[in-house]
């Protein structure tokens, strides 16, 4: 049969081919002796390529989000590693579930022995340790313990988006156990002694809490104190005759102001929407801010444009009423 004649690969047996992660190795293929059909479905836009020897289906590339497309760079990596490596910064912030506000790197983070050097090399990025560092296992892979995780990151983000990190590494869910604990993160500061980026891992853990919802309220908060405004209570119970109302992001208390950060992420947690639809959930925020209202509060709401530009989120604040303290 020419090449010409030559039928495609069909997506079934692709996908029989992929492991867990959705990731189809050139190895397995080649087993099976399909590395021509794998490579014309490469160039047939079929597949789309990680990194070399590792494939996935485009159409569930796609379907992806930014945080899950670089969980399965880091899955892609692990799968043609030779020794077990032991991810870092990024690389574990994916594989632990923490946000990152902003575009995820192309690059792959590893913690290595100092005597092994920090050189990096092939979209790989070593970060050497002079002393040893806590790892876990997480989905399989060796990755930075939680606290040693958001403490690196805290050491090169800008402070807000630090805090989201640190913030998410403590908060405590509804049902469930936090992933780190405030303790942990300030033995991880200070093992950091004096090196660079140790004072801003340290503002960024005094100022963490485990009561903050999500990225874009960590966000919020810490340029709510960059700025100068006052910072709210977080997550304050409101009670009217007929039970809870609900507890809002913020609660300004001198000025009976309740404020809530609406980022889409929001509506797609199931923390937040518990299975329900969309229109549900905004049907239900209606009438819980209703009730708010209707027990005295005043209420604001804001999204990502808004709490990521500075002189827009102090514009914005000024029009609410929050007091500005400094």
């Amino acid at each position: 049969m020419s090449a010409e004649t030559e039928f495609p690969l069909p997506l079934a047996l692709l996908r029989t081919l992929a492991g867990p992660s959705g990731l189809i190795l050139a190895a397995d293929a080649a087993r099976l002796g399909l590395q021509r059909e794998l490579r014309r479905e490469l160039e047939r836009g079929v597949l789309v390529r990680l990194r070399r020897g590792v494939y996935m289906v485009a159409a569930e590339w796609s379907a992806l989000k930014p945080d899950a497309r670089y969980l399965r760079r880091v899955h892609a990596h692990a799968a043609m590693s030779a020794e077990p490596p032991v991810y870092s910064h990024y690389s574990a912030a994916a594989l632990w579930g923490l946000p990152i506000i902003g575009a995820w790197p192309r690059n792959i983070h590893l913690a290595t022995a100092a005597a092994t050097g920090g050189r990096s090399s092939h979209g790989v990025i070593r970060h050497p340790h002079e002393d040893d560092v806590e790892v876990s296992m997480r989905s399989g892979l060796q990755a930075t313990s939680v606290a040693a995780t958001a403490v690196a990151m805290a050491r090169i983000l800008p402070f807000g988006h630090a805090v989201a990190v640190v913030d998410a590494a403590i908060h405590v869910p509804r049902h469930g156990h936090p992933l780190a604990t405030q303790e942990q993160l300030e033995s991880e500061v200070i093992a950091l002694g004096r090196v660079s980026g140790c004072a801003a891992a340290r503002r960024a853990v005094d100022f963490a809490t485990n009561l903050s919802g999500s990225a874009g309220e960590s966000l919020s908060r810490a340029n709510m104190f960059l700025l100068g405004f006052q910072i709210p209570s977080l997550q304050v119970p409101f009670f009217d005759h007929a039970g809870l109302i609900g507890y809002p992001d913020f609660f300004w208390r001198t000025i009976n102001l309740v404020g809530e950060f609406d980022g889409f992420g929001k509506y797609l947690r199931h923390e937040f929407t518990q299975g329900r639809p969309t229109a549900d959930i905004v049907i239900a925020e209606k009438l819980r801010e209703d009730r708010l209202r209707a027990v005295g509060m005043s209420v604001c709401r804001w999204g990502w444009s808004t709490a990521n530009s500075l002189p827009e989120f102090a514009a914005f604040l000024t029009r609410t009423g929050v007091p500005r303290i400094r």
